[in-house]
């Protein structure tokens, strides 16, 4: 079986948020996968590696934060973009972004022109 790889990353246990992101990033020419838990989220890292992930910061069994954390303090996914989904107050995702080095957050529900900030940085970094 041949081994897909994956430029975006999508990690959401709602299946409408996934089914959405996911129709906005391909029809942007982006490749994606979307898993609802960081269980899933470890098999496919396991052997791609995203140029970008969306994570939802309160999964089922995990936290977000945590995840993003060791991502970051890892050196083979640290290089990987993590943007947070999520529906907890500005003012603690904001902190626990610079906190845990996320590259940055959309409060859902989320305003789709908020994705033009993404794309920009998707560029910036050539990851395109």
């Amino acid at each position: 079986m041949e081994d897909l790889q994956y430029e975006i990353l999508i990690i959401d246990d709602s299946k409408y948020i996934k089914m959405l992101l996911t129709e906005i990033l391909e029809s942007k020419g982006y490749t994606c996968r979307a898993v609802e838990n960081i269980s899933l989220a470890m098999e496919v890292l396991d052997t791609c590696l995203p140029k970008l992930i969306f994570l939802d910061v309160n999964l089922p069994g995990s936290n977000g934060y945590d995840f993003c954390k060791m991502l970051k303090s890892t050196e083979k996914f640290n290089k990987v973009l993590v943007y947070y989904f999520t529906g907890v107050t500005e003012a603690e995702v904001a902190v626990k972004a610079l906190e845990t080095k996320a590259e940055g957050y959309l409060k859902k529900p989320f305003d789709l022109s908020y994705f033009n900030e993404i794309f920009e940085h998707i560029k910036k970094y050539n990851l395109v």
